[in-house]
């Protein structure tokens, strides 16, 4: 019996909004560790990014209509790209050093910190101590 479901592979990349791709590819490469790689020649500005460690790739699209709204506090409820890190309080010192607003919340039943950032573009980044998806949902908070 043939299933009526897509059967979609692992994620290969995150496109975001830009009103400055250049500005926010730098931001990324800088801070986060991404690398600039190739791009086909679109009639639209934008840049490519990947980091090996993450396997996954993040597509900067210029949005000349974008508006970053960096005034108000850091929406941790909205949509944004989560990474797993491994040395959390390292990463909190580097943003601090770097002046990048953050928040910090725990993960609640679990204990987990995440961190919530902002891009130059406005687009919301959260960091977090969390293991594995396999890990954190094969039991209960407390195994």
């Amino acid at each position: 019996m043939e299933s009526s479901q897509l059967a979609p592979g692992p994620l290969n990349h995150v496109a975001l909004p830009s009103a400055n791709p250049e500005a926010t590819a730098k931001f990324y490469c800088e801070l986060l560790g991404f690398e600039q790689t190739p791009r086909p020649p679109f009639s639209f500005r934008g840049s490519w990014l990947w980091r090996p460690e993450t396997k996954v790739m993040l597509h900067l699209i210029h949005d000349a209509d974008h508006q970053p709204a960096l005034e108000e506090p850091i929406n941790t409820r909205t949509h944004h790209v989560a990474f797993q890190t491994s040395d959390f309080d390292q990463c909190t010192q580097r943003l601090t050093a770097h002046n990048v607003d953050y928040v910090v919340r725990v993960l609640p039943d679990y204990g987990y910190r995440q961190l919530f950032l902002r891009d130059p573009d406005g687009n919301v980044i959260e960091l977090g101590e969390w293991p594995s998806p396999e890990i954190m949902l094969s039991g209960s908070p407390s195994e």
